[in-house]
């Protein structure tokens, strides 16, 4: 069962990140690489910005919140019109197996899921069920990096990349 203990600090530097790629569309990161995978944000498709607190799960019969998103898939008899929170998710039987942080969309799929770490960084356990259900682009960012910018920064520091 999912118990909610966000602090304010997490969940502010949460909304400091989607803001900032709401904003900006895409911002690179502190990592050389030339790829996509090391600029967050960057692909997006005709939404309007990026979800707080999505919910990645399955159902047994008909597919994941991976590879369909929400406002696209019918689930069975249910139809989604936006991002469900946990208690609508398992208020319908749908399997949640973490919650992002953010998610970054691109093509009616999850492209990339970044998580932000206050205290505790994301534990193996909770990467590896999204790796299995198909994450394939998960990095964590640290709140306190966030909360001291003083603006929208030039590069993003990713404190690890998960997958």
């Amino acid at each position: 069962m999912f118990v909610e203990r966000e602090s304010y600090k997490h969940k502010c530097a949460k909304e400091v990140v989607k803001e900032w790629l709401d904003t900006k569309g895409e911002i690179p990161t502190n990592y050389k690489k030339w790829s996509s995978r090391f600029i967050l944000g960057s692909h997006r498709n005709n939404r309007d910005g990026v979800w707080l607190e999505y919910p990645v799960g399955y159902y047994e019969e008909s597919g994941d919140s991976v590879h369909t998103l929400f406002d696209e898939a019918w689930y069975g008899d249910i139809e989604w019109s936006s991002v469900p929170t946990y208690q609508q998710c398992m208020e319908k039987k749908f399997n949640v197996v973490g919650i992002l942080d953010i998610a970054v969309q691109h093509k009616g799929q999850i492209y990339q899921g970044i998580e932000i770490c206050h205290k505790n960084p994301v534990s193996d356990e909770k990467v590896e069920k999204l790796r299995k259900l198909g994450i394939s682009n998960l990095v964590e960012i640290d709140a306190d990096w966030v909360l001291s910018q003083i603006g929208i920064p030039e590069k993003i520091k990713i404190k690890r990349i998960l997958i």
